[in-house]
């Protein structure tokens, strides 16, 4: 169980790290149904967007998974509601890019057309490593929203398709980005912010 749990965290880790790129940081406060697709598996959520935050809900093989994901800091926080515990960790160095000019030194970014995706005028973007080994990617990214909101990534474990659908603009309430009160944190070796 713990393996299938922690298996699922580092999954959704590498999810938010597609999901934040350049400039999001001043994207719209929506909320919208999540849908990831990957090795044949179709997980579903919900999303929470409020200016350089999210928030991801989802109902995963090993119990329902709640990520925080502080863009400005690079902190992710994953809940286990059913066990009112937490954890924190830093996202990988090549998932949270603030800007183009970062980009660049990891990635070459190509616009290469415009398309409409679940009611939202987007750029698409394609996004191939100087890494090979990373992989790469496509984005469709909305001006409306200042946020992708679908990303088809191929990488190592293959295709991971991620798409936000219903989408509702509208205040998000701030304490949807926070550990609710009675969580325990966990710790796990290796992982979360270095000390010095």
């Amino acid at each position: 169980m713990k393996r299938t749990l922690f298996g699922w965290m580092i999954g959704t880790l590498v999810l938010c790290a597609l999901v934040v790129f350049s400039s999001v940081a001043l994207s719209a406060e929506f909320s919208a149904d999540l849908i990831q697709k990957t090795a044949g598996m179709t997980t579903k959520g919900k999303v929470y967007i409020k200016g350089n935050k999210m928030r991801m809900e989802m109902d995963t093989p090993a119990g329902k998974s709640i990520n925080l994901m502080d863009i400005g800091t690079g902190l992710m926080q994953m809940l286990q509601p059913e066990q009112k515990m937490y954890f924190e960790m830093e996202t990988p160095e090549a998932g949270v890019v603030k800007t183009d000019e970062a980009l660049d030194k990891i990635a070459d970014k190509k616009h290469v057309g415009t398309e409409k995706v679940n009611g939202y005028k987007c750029d698409k973007y394609e996004i191939i490593y100087h890494d090979r080994s990373l992989g790469k990617m496509s984005q469709w990214f909305s001006k409306k929203l200042n946020y992708p909101i679908k990303i088809i990534y191929n990488g190592p474990q293959g295709e991971m398709v991620v798409e936000y659908k219903n989408i509702k603009q509208g205040k998000v309430d701030s304490s949807l980005f926070e550990i609710p009160p009675g969580y325990e944190k966990m710790k796990i070796p290796g992982m979360g912010r270095p000390s010095y």
